[in-house]
Order: structure tokens, then sequence, then C-alpha cells
């Protein structure tokens, strides 16, 4: 039985792509809090890696007062979310989702080099 949503086309290549997507993100996920972890220099680091790679976990440590768990776990689902994005829309032929992310990414990453966050040392 296919799976077909309201346009009429067909959602189980697209839920294929999205594991295939997430898992390639998870892939990517590992180097980059790798990356972020060592510009954070046992909390005296200068955050430089975690601030562009992780922009909206870091930018949620307004709220938490320090990396706390909402983001470390926003940061841990971050890259596979991508992934889904950029996979959806190669099936889909739509870039826009991934798109958006992007320009959200970009933004996010703006505003923490903008001294908006503190030095968590």
């Amino acid at each position: 039985m296919l799976v077909e949503d309201s346009s009429g086309q067909r959602l189980k290549p697209a839920l294929g792509a999205v594991m295939s997507g997430s898992a390639v993100g998870l892939l990517l996920a590992i180097p980059a809090i790798f990356a972020a972890v060592i510009s954070s220099g046992a909390g005296h680091g200068h955050y430089v890696a975690a601030r562009a790679l992780f922009p909206t976990s870091m930018l949620l440590t307004l709220l938490e007062g320090s990396i706390g768990v909402l983001s470390v776990s926003v940061a841990l689902l971050q890259f596979p979310v991508y992934g889904g994005l950029v996979a959806w829309g190669f099936v889909r032929k739509t870039y826009i989702p991934a798109a958006v992310a992007g320009s959200l990414h970009l933004v996010a990453a703006l505003v923490c080099f903008a001294g908006t966050l503190p030095n968590f040392s």
C-alpha cells in the first residue's frame, strides 16, 4: 500500500530519505560536537566553534543561565534535523525548508557573535 499526501505524492520514499539524511546529519554532528567541546576549553575557552556550529543552543543559554539540558538537547538534534530537511527537500524537489533553516542558523550565529552572549568562564 502506498501512502500519499494531499498532493498525491508518495510519502514512503520521502520517509526513507529523511531517515537517511538524519543519519548523515548525526554522523556530521559527531565532529561538530567535538569541535564545540574543544573550543569551550573546559569552561574557560572562547566558544567560537560552539557559537558558529550550534548558535541556537548557545542562544538558549540566555534562558538557562548556562549550557544546560535544553541547550545540549537542541544541539544533539540540530544536525540530524538539518540532514532530514535537506533529504526531504531533495526528494520533494524543494529546498525552501532547508534554506529557511540555514538562514535562521546564519542569523542566530550572527547574533551569537554580536556580543549577545556572556563569556561562560
